[in-house]
């Protein structure tokens, strides 16, 4: 039996919606993000420039709304 499908619209914060087809709503984002972003392993320099420029360093599963609560 197949899985179910439905058709979901993910819209982006500059007001572009997409329709995905997919079994869950993660995997209608992951299908978006998949054009949008880009990841590697962060160089050392990469790492130096960046903190030097004041970006911190996230962790995964750390929600925006953690950093309000303090």
């Amino acid at each position: 039996m197949a899985t179910a499908t439905r058709i979901y619209i993910v819209s982006t914060q500059d007001g572009t919606n997409r329709l995905v087809r997919a079994t869950v709503a993660s995997q209608a984002i992951t299908h978006v993000a998949k054009s949008a972003f880009t990841a590697r392993v962060a160089s050392q320099d990469d790492l130096v420039l960046e903190l030097r420029n004041g970006t911190k360093v996230e962790a995964y599963g750390d929600s925006a709304q953690s950093e309000l609560d303090v």
